[in-house]
């Protein structure tokens, strides 16, 4: 059902009106005497449409017009007028009127066209609307994402959201229209980005990749981007870039890399224990010692038997190391033990002393040979 709010000082004309629209079973009208009664009228009610006539005692339409939409209301406005006014015509469009009907002439014409106008008004309100929600809902959801998103057009910046100039260390402000060259490494990182972006978005519409962009203050940040256009096949329309600052990540995967490197190349069994005992690491080399051991044998045997002890030592703040012997079936292993209270672990590196026995007895037979060569 649609509201509609009839303003005009004479009662004939505005039943007769209020009758041809209601006939549809479309449309509830509400009259009002004078601009001064439709004004009040509109305070404590919400209509469709306003349809007024121009020419009344205390207000013309065109003032009662600047007053509606002094109140930021985008209600459908039209505008009845006499022949030969094209001059109020124009006004009324010029101050927010949506449509204007000549008064005059058949009148089933004349109502059926009104008619029109009101179907009219309301769907581009309605439409107008649910664009207004969709563009706000999107605008909350760039808002609130937690990655920075940047709209860029002709080489410029021309909308950032809260994240993005945070990760930059720049105010809103000052990245609009800001040359987006100028957050690139050098000139060269630019082009060559430049050119792999348009290659992408030229053979599948959207780019990934990884690239540095420039804080205010200086430091280089490491960053991964996607970008796609605002629009298919328009680039006067802009991208838009997703950046997500990965130097944080980057920097642990490298420490990561370097640290587990040692226990990995080392050629000795290496594992490592977490708070509650549990094993969380171990090295190719304990799987190689493990397999030696034969067909049963598991990475628990090169835990030692006072493990009770060694996690109660977990519970103080310093870093603590031990030395036991275990043996494990016919082979003794030497171990040197590390608890890292700071970590939460407990690392166990296992030396072979049998085999390193018997190497050492190899090397001590060797050397008695050459002696008694050179004797």
């Amino acid at each position: 059902m649609i509201t509609v709010l009839l303003v005009d000082d004479e009662p004939g004309l505005t039943e007769i009106t209020k009758r041809f629209l209601e006939r549809s079973g479309k449309c509830q009208v509400a009259i009002a005497g004078s601009a001064a009664d439709a004004i009040k009228m509109l305070k404590n009610a919400e209509y469709d449409v306003v349809v007024s006539d121009y020419l009344m005692p205390d207000m013309d339409g065109i003032t009662f017009l600047k007053t509606v939409r002094s109140g930021n209301t985008t209600v459908p406005f039209i505008v009845f007028t006499g022949k030969g006014r094209e001059e109020v015509v124009i006004e009324a469009l010029n101050n927010g009127a949506d449509f204007y009907l000549q008064k005059g002439g058949d009148p089933a014409a004349q109502f059926t066209e009104l008619q029109s106008m009101i179907w009219k008004g309301v769907e581009q309100r309605r439409a107008q609307r649910e664009l207004y929600e969709k563009n706000h809902i999107l605008d909350a959801i760039l808002a609130a994402s937690p990655h920075g998103i940047a709209l860029v057009k002709n080489k410029r910046i021309s909308w950032v959201n809260d994240a993005f100039a945070r990760m930059l260390q720049y105010s809103k402000h000052d990245l609009i229209e800001k040359d987006i060259e100028s957050l690139y490494e050098n000139h060269e990182v630019f082009r060559r980005v430049e050119d792999q972006i348009a290659t992408d978005l030229e053979n599948k519409m959207h780019s990934e990749l990884r690239t540095r962009f420039r804080q205010e203050s200086g430091p280089l940040i490491d960053c991964e981007i996607n970008i796609v256009p605002l629009e298919e096949h328009n680039k006067e329309s802009g991208t838009m870039i997703t950046v997500t600052n990965i130097t944080k990540r980057l920097a642990m995967a490298r420490e990561i890399e370097r640290l587990s490197a040692f226990p990995y190349l080392e050629s000795n069994p290496v594992i490592e224990l977490n708070k509650k005992g549990q094993i969380s690491y171990f090295n190719e080399a304990a799987i190689d010692d493990l397999i030696k051991l034969g067909p049963g044998a598991t990475l628990e045997v090169f835990i030692p038997q006072d493990l009770p002890d060694l996690l109660r030592a977990m519970e103080h703040d310093d870093t603590s190391h031990y030395d036991r012997t275990v043996q494990i079936g016919k082979v003794t292993y030497r171990e040197h033990i590390t608890v890292s209270p700071r970590f939460h672990v407990i690392r166990i590196s296992a030396t072979n002393a049998t085999e390193q026995k018997k190497i050492q007895a190899a090397m001590r037979e060797m050397e008695d040979a050459l002696r008694n060569q050179q004797g």
